[in-house]
């Protein structure tokens, strides 16, 4: 039987994780959630929030947090695996578990498939990319 539980290593939580997932700037949104993507060096998907005051005070922000891990912990066997994400909800209208369900699977999927053409394609900037004079 699949546990589906949220422990401490899915969290993301140090500013340098952070940073890092936000300097990628690989992100994606369908009107309820906006993501924020980076490859991890781990298997482990781990997921940081980030609501801001223009959704209410400490009791409306907690809620839409709670929201947020319940719909990652139910989903996170649907999300792709060694991805850091960062969600940061767009409309508290829309806010509901089944929302940030349908929104945290498909979102994370199409940002799963850029990382996939991002890490396939050669830098321009790479010694193999650039042609012997």
């Amino acid at each position: 039987m699949t546990r589906f539980t949220f422990t401490k290593a899915q969290h993301l939580r140090a500013k340098a994780d952070f940073e890092r997932v936000y300097a990628l700037k690989c992100k994606a949104a369908d009107g309820v959630l906006l993501l924020f993507a980076a490859r991890s060096s781990s298997p482990v998907t781990r997921i940081g929030l980030s609501v801001s005051r223009k959704h209410g005070g400490a009791i409306v922000r907690n809620r839409l947090k709670r929201l947020l891990r319940e719909a990652f912990r139910l989903k996170q066997f649907e999300i792709p695996q060694g991805v850091d994400l960062i969600a940061i909800p767009l409309a508290k209208e829309k806010a509901s578990l089944d929302a940030y369900q349908h929104s945290l699977v498909n979102v994370s999927r199409r940002l799963q498939r850029r990382l996939d053409q991002n890490s396939a394609e050669p830098s321009r900037n790479s010694p193999s990319s650039r042609m012997p004079q």
